[in-house]
């Protein structure tokens, strides 16, 4: 379980710093404490071992099981009402990356939302697709028609923090037509371009090269050429980023978790 390695990494750490202080402690002569530090290292360890043994399993969220433990149960998606097919689609193609897209309208108001129906689909050229839908009153997100009229769109990344996580809940209120968010919740942006967050772990610039009508549905998907990528200083391009994500339809998570597998080539 990846919940379980989380858990004994952590407390691996735990005694690591444990074992360190009570050696610091003994150099400089001050023992008073020394029992407590191994009496709390001793215990971390105790509990290790029932999480290894699968003593605290229950704890921990069941991994899903496979075709080769179970028969298919069928679900027709077109049976179901749309809040419960949304439940369905976002619970098992999960988790998503999450970017709050900034976007100005031609008199300069400055829009943020956030959104997960997007995908980069090509490194050569650099593209991303963004999934737009209409409004409960058939009308397009401001962040669609602002992209309409000035071509540019900034979608923003976010840490996996609270501070992070509080912003996508503000900004994806609706807020009277013309509002900014980010003047609503005090946001700002980089001197640079107005529209990263200086909130973001780093930021795509792209700009829309076509708009698509998806078929049956009220919704309109826009093709992004990305011509810049920013981020914080020196940056790695070998370490993935941490970044918060939406999974199911109100959960936000961080990922890339601890758990990996790396293969021979990419996919």
């Amino acid at each position: 379980m990846e919940g379980k390695a989380h858990v004994i990494s952590f407390l691996q750490n735990c005694i690591d710093y444990a074992n360190a202080s009570i050696e610091r402690k003994r150099k400089r002569g001050d023992i008073e404490d020394i029992e407590k530090w191994e009496a709390y290292r001793d215990f971390t360890a105790h509990a290790i071992m029932e999480v290894e043994a699968g003593e605290l399993d229950r704890w921990f969220p069941k991994q899903h099981k496979s075709f080769s433990q179970e028969d298919p149960t069928s679900i027709d998606l077109a049976s179901l009402s749309h809040e419960m097919r949304a439940t369905w689609l976002t619970n098992l193609a999960s988790p998503r990356p999450l970017a709050l897209i900034g976007t100005s309208s031609e008199d300069g108001t400055l829009n943020l939302a956030p959104y997960t129906s997007l995908s980069i689909v090509s490194n050569s050229p650099p593209l991303a697709i963004v999934s737009f839908s209409a409004n409960r009153h058939d009308r397009w997100r401001d962040t669609l028609l602002n992209i309409r009229a000035t071509k540019t769109a900034v979608l923003n990344f976010l840490p996996a923090s609270a501070r992070a996580a509080e912003i996508v809940e503000q900004t994806a209120r609706p807020l009277e037509h013309g509002t900014s968010e980010w003047e609503s919740f005090s946001l700002k942006g980089i001197s640079a371009n107005k529209l990263v967050m200086e909130d973001a772990a780093f930021a795509l610039i792209g700009t829309m090269i076509e708009e698509i009508d998806l078929p049956e549905a009220k919704a309109k998907l826009v093709v992004l050429k990305l011509g810049e990528i920013l981020v914080p200083g020196q940056y790695d391009a070998q370490l993935p980023a941490h970044i918060l994500c939406q999974h199911g339809l109100d959960r936000l998570m961080a990922t890339p978790t601890k758990w990996h597998y790396t293969i021979a080539r990419s996919v």
